[in-house]
């Protein structure tokens, strides 16, 4: 059965409240469970996206808060956690590292450009019923794009896992290198926290789940439970650094003071300039931000039978990305892992996603000073294990027997993305795809049919001795 379907006549702009009127209270008490444990995964991943975005970290937190709660009033997917997510992160810092040119105000600044401007796309496409202009890019090139920024995600960690200062504005290539050239500058201390994360966390995916397992805690249960792995190591990394005193006894880098609670409303961001220079690298994050959303979207919607709309999500997250401009935020878009976090929790509506929102804000409020000793490497380390999975070359590998021209265009995605950049790498992949669609198009098959014998049956003459049949 399709996931995708018009609106219903009644289900009407607010789909949450629609989910509200019907709702009992059994359901509502599964939402807040499931809003608790997807907030207890965001705030850490919020943190460290917006430090891979370049920007300071509590606007992640500023993104995790409005925007999310806008989505859940307008969104017709029941399940899809809006935030931060990593493709967009890295699609911002590229966009942001030239046009600011090292100035932070102007970099925050263009941040919530690219956010309106992100919004403004989509609310125009949705306007226009244009979400089939998705189509055009492809799903081995999405998958390539997917797999190539998630490996460069993970290179750009790799600097603040070692503590060897690297220039952003480098492709790979050039990070590798940078490293390498300054590989005497390694700090043991900034290592051994990072190292030290990414173990625990790994191991909380997979030995804690089995462990928890064997002792009677349903598998379903035990995978939830290792979810809230990155909070914990958060607050635990903080609360060594702190007694150890690590920044200022081993020079281990640390977030610093977060400024609390949510910042008002604000439109000054529209008297700044770059808007034009902005509008092609926030045309390809909305249009990614949407793919990966709806893709997400429709896959949890088929696992409950339920639908959605393409037209109410364009308008849904572009008014989301609007807003987050307005309350000081990046870009956001559908995250997989939250999504699905949610969903194995047992979010049966959005009212799940406004739980997530409150205790985001609460956390904001009254929580973020205590984060000032923790080390960032601990951050680059959540990004490292949350993006591993994303990369994914099986799928190149059965792309590739399938079809060489789609793997190739897959291949070639993947390697624009790691040594051209990741909106260089996007549009060579599609272009390749494009290509490959006009001229399959260009030289479609003709069967020439034959008569077989004296019978009334015709068949290929390739296949056959069937001489040709009759002109038409």
């Amino acid at each position: 059965m399709s996931t995708t379907t018009r609106r219903k006549p009644g289900r009407g702009l607010l789909p949450l409240l629609d989910d509200l009127r019907s709702g009992d209270r059994a359901q509502f008490t599964q939402d807040g469970i499931a809003g608790t444990i997807t907030a207890i995964l965001l705030i850490p991943q919020a943190l460290a996206y917006a430090l891979l975005a370049g920007l300071p970290p509590e606007v992640g937190l500023y993104a995790s808060v409005l925007p999310v709660l806008v989505y859940a009033l307008l969104g017709s997917s029941r399940t899809l956690a809006v935030g931060p997510v990593a493709v967009a992160a890295v699609m911002v810092a590229a966009a942001l590292t030239p046009y600011a040119g090292g100035d932070p105000a102007k970099y925050l600044s263009g941040a919530l450009i690219l956010s309106a401007l992100s919004g403004a796309i989509l609310l125009a496409m949705a306007a226009l019923r244009l979400g089939w202009l998705t189509h055009f890019i492809s799903h081995p090139v999405l998958a390539g794009f997917t797999t190539g920024a998630a490996l460069f995600i993970i290179g750009t960690q790799l600097s603040g896992l070692s503590g060897i200062p690297v220039p952003r504005d480098v492709h790979l290539d050039g990070i590798l290198m940078a490293l390498f050239k300054q590989r005497g500058a390694l700090d043991g201390e900034t290592l051994a926290f990072g190292l030290g994360a990414i173990v625990l966390l790994l191991a909380a995916r997979g030995p804690l789940v089995g462990a928890l397992s064997k002792v009677g805690i349903q598998r379903e249960h035990a995978v939830i439970i290792g979810r809230t792995a990155p909070l914990l190591l958060v607050i635990a990394a903080t609360l060594i650094a702190a007694a150890f005193d690590a920044h200022g006894r081993w020079g281990v880098a640390v977030v610093g003071n977060i400024p609390q609670g949510i910042p008002a409303l604000s439109l000054d961001f529209l008297t700044q300039d770059g808007w034009r220079v902005l509008l092609a690298p926030a045309a390809m994050i909305a249009v990614i931000g949407y793919v990966e959303s709806i893709s997400v979207a429709k896959a949890l919607a088929f696992r409950r039978n339920e639908k959605i709309d393409p037209d109410q999500e364009l308008m849904a997250l572009g008014a989301t990305n609007l807003i987050a401009a307005c309350a000081g935020a990046m870009p956001v878009a559908g995250g997989f892992a939250r999504s699905m976090v949610n969903f194995d929790a047992g979010a049966r509506t959005q009212l799940a996603a406004v739980i997530t929102a409150l205790w985001v804000a609460l956390a904001a409020a009254l929580f973020t000073g205590l984060l000032a000793s923790l080390p960032k490497s601990v951050l680059a380390a959540i990004i490292v294990v949350a993006v591993w999975q994303l990369v994914d070359f099986k799928h190149l590998r059965h792309t590739w027997r399938y079809d060489r021209g789609d793997g190739a265009a897959q291949a070639a995605t993947i390697a624009g993305v790691l040594l051209a950049g990741v909106e260089t790498g996007l549009m060579i992949g599609a272009g390749l795809s494009l290509l490959l669609f006009l001229y399959r198009t260009s030289r479609p098959h003709i069967a020439v049919v034959g008569q077989l014998g004296t019978t009334e049956h015709f068949r290929t003459c390739a296949a056959t001795k069937s001489a040709p049949g009759p002109a038409w």
